[in-house]
């Protein structure tokens, strides 16, 4: 009878879990759709995108990186540079133009033309010879001036009496440390890829501090070094696991659709959500891992609850 309550419960847990994974992919595209987030595209149009290898110079000089453009950038959003600030060095392609001779050839056959003399005739082409050379770039950390447009707002409002028991449980299920302490920059926690640990910024307000400990509790979980087939993308990674902290965090009863959706939208940077369907599959297992291990850990504490179906959790609010 054990056995059967408990595949009758795993079994409630995954249909609630689908239905916040397909609300999830819903509220995103109708977030996408609406004004606050063209007006954040408008902006975004005008600062740059950074291959895989700059991502890694980036990550590897300012881990605490969000956002990064050059100095000339900046300026043109109405932002300065602030005095002393190192600027992050990556590779920035550049080209030079030669001109050169080539043989002529016959636009049908393929083969070389030639000349009454029969030698091959010859044309002077331009091409172009690819380099790279040094380039900077500095993160809206190291930046002042006009704020940009936010899309993403911070949850606010101290944690009650069994939203603490959810802490206390994810505290519990980590498998590295968790500290909380001050936190330089723009970001709100990271997942130490070296030392093993997740830092969470203790100056956040109650409820993003735990929306946070769970969106760093998924990296630690399905982005380590040691895993080998975890997206190398910071955008993936990102959607995956703001994606997960949204599907834990509403599955017992806490909305954080106000940032969440917000947040998503900015790593997807006007692209439509493909990379949310690409990777709902690990959002929902890594989810439904994270949300097994606690309620075996709630267990003594009753109190805490799970959501009996989609209509007794808080209705999500789109952005």
């Amino acid at each position: 009878m054990q056995k059967t309550e408990k595949q009758q419960a795993a079994k409630n847990r995954q249909e609630v879990l689908k239905d916040l994974t397909e609300q999830l992919e819903k509220s995103i595209q109708e977030f996408m759709q609406g004004d606050r987030y063209k007006s954040f595209l408008t902006q975004m149009s005008k600062l740059h995108d950074y291959s895989l290898n700059n991502q890694l110079l980036i990550a590897t000089q300012r881990p605490d990186a969000t956002l990064c453009a050059s100095y000339t950038t900046w300026k043109k959003n109405n932002r300065n540079v602030k005095r002393g600030e190192k600027g992050i060095r990556i590779i920035c392609p550049s080209f030079h133009k030669v001109q050169a001779l080539q043989d002529v050839k016959d636009p049908q056959t393929g083969k070389p033309e030639y000349l009454p003399n029969g030698k091959v005739k010859k044309e002077i082409v331009e091409k172009v010879i690819p380099f790279y050379k040094v380039g900077v770039t500095f993160d809206i950390s190291q930046t002042e001036g006009e704020p940009l447009t936010e899309i993403a707002s911070e949850l606010k409002g101290s944690l009650d009496s069994r939203q603490n028991e959810l802490k206390e449980a994810l505290l519990e299920i980590s498998p590295v440390p968790v500290y909380f302490q001050p936190v330089s920059g723009e970001a709100n926690g990271y997942y130490d890829l070296t030392k093993k640990e997740i830092v969470v910024d203790s100056n956040l307000p109650e409820k993003h501090s735990l929306k946070t400990l769970v969106h760093e509790l998924a990296h630690s979980l399905i982005h380590d070094t040691d895993i080998p087939d975890a997206p190398r993308d910071s955008q993936t990674r990102e959607v995956q696991a703001e994606s997960i902290a949204y599907v834990v965090c509403q599955y017992f009863g806490m909305d954080t659709s106000e940032y969440s959706f917000g947040y998503i939208s900015t790593w997807s940077s006007g692209k439509d959500t493909q990379e949310l369907k690409n990777s709902l599959e690990i959002i929902r297992n890594t989810s439904n891992d994270i949300i097994s291990k606690v309620e075996q850990k709630l267990t003594k504490t009753p109190s805490l609850k799970r959501a009996e179906n989609v209509s007794a959790l808080p209705k999500r609010r789109c952005m």
